[in-house]
């Protein structure tokens, strides 16, 4: 580069043409006021890719074969995940005392499955941590009729979250009684012990322009810390899909800042950021 980073301005122009791509490929909003935190990602991606402007980084995403090649790192730059294992108790404690229960009782009992999403699920530890939850409380027999699908937008994160494993120094460690049971040591860390990992199915999904068909028929989805991230008219949007995927009687689990306005979408709120979707 003939330009150090230092240099290189990212002028207002540059910073609103950014936000508006983010959003219409994915509908994630960056805030007006994160113009340093967008400088100092898309900086990384000019300092990979040998770019010497933000503008020839603009031209670069305008191609077709440019966006194909770079859109998925320039997310991953930009969108900052946090998760960790059985993350919110409250959540997990409602899925094992009220959830699951119901749901025995209505469908596992007759033999009926039981599909549970996940959402923005980053490196799996929500899905993985429900799955755990899951053999914890349920039968063998019953186990059998669980499918948990964990979807996020990063195919890297998808990639990591299918490997199950867990570096030891990442301060993320499932509680130790979970740990012992279900994960195996390895170098460096641990990894999900098969029977766990075969309870859930990972898949790159855009929340925004992917078909949500697949996702029909949910009895629980779990959709937490993910709208923050996106306008209200999209996010009212989402919601009204996630609802219409879920079965009468399901459930739908937001993040606990995510205020849902329950009766635009026939929704009965059970517990804090926790909806049940009236039978109809």
């Amino acid at each position: 580069m003939n330009q150090t980073l230092e240099k290189i301005e990212l002028t207002e122009f540059d910073f609103h043409w950014f936000r508006q791509f983010i959003e219409r490929e994915t509908g994630i909003r960056v805030r007006e006021n994160r113009i340093t935190f967008m400088y100092n990602r898309l900086s990384r991606r000019l300092k990979e890719l040998g770019i010497e402007s933000f503008s020839m980084y603009r031209e670069l995403l305008t191609t077709r074969r440019g966006r194909k090649s770079e859109l998925e790192n320039l997310l991953n730059e930009v969108v900052t995940p946090e998760t960790s294992f059985f993350r919110y108790q409250l959540h997990f404690e409602t899925l094992r005392s009220v959830i699951i229960p119901d749901l025995v009782s209505r469908k596992l009992e007759r033999g009926w499955p039981v599909n549970i999403i996940s959402m923005g699920c980053a490196s799996g530890e929500e899905p993985y941590s429900i799955a755990m939850l899951l053999s914890d409380q349920l039968l063998f027999t019953h186990r059998h009729l669980v499918r948990i699908i964990g979807a996020d937008l990063s195919i890297e994160l998808v990639k990591k979250a299918r490997a199950g494993f867990y570096h030891s120094g990442d301060g993320k460690k499932p509680p130790p009684e979970y740990l012992e049971h279900y994960f195996m040591k390895e170098p460096g860390g641990y990894r999900v012990i098969p029977s766990v990992a075969r309870m859930v199915r990972f898949m790159p999904f855009n929340m925004v322009s992917g078909n949500w068909g697949k996702f029909s028929s949910s009895d629980i989805i779990f959709c937490r810390n993910v709208s923050i991230y996106f306008g209200e008219r999209t996010r009212r949007q989402l919601v009204s899909k996630m609802v219409e995927c879920t079965r009468p009687g399901g459930y739908l689990i937001f993040g606990h800042t995510e205020i849902i306005e329950v009766g635009d979408y026939r929704l009965k709120r059970i517990d804090n950021a926790v909806y049940r979707k009236e039978p109809v």
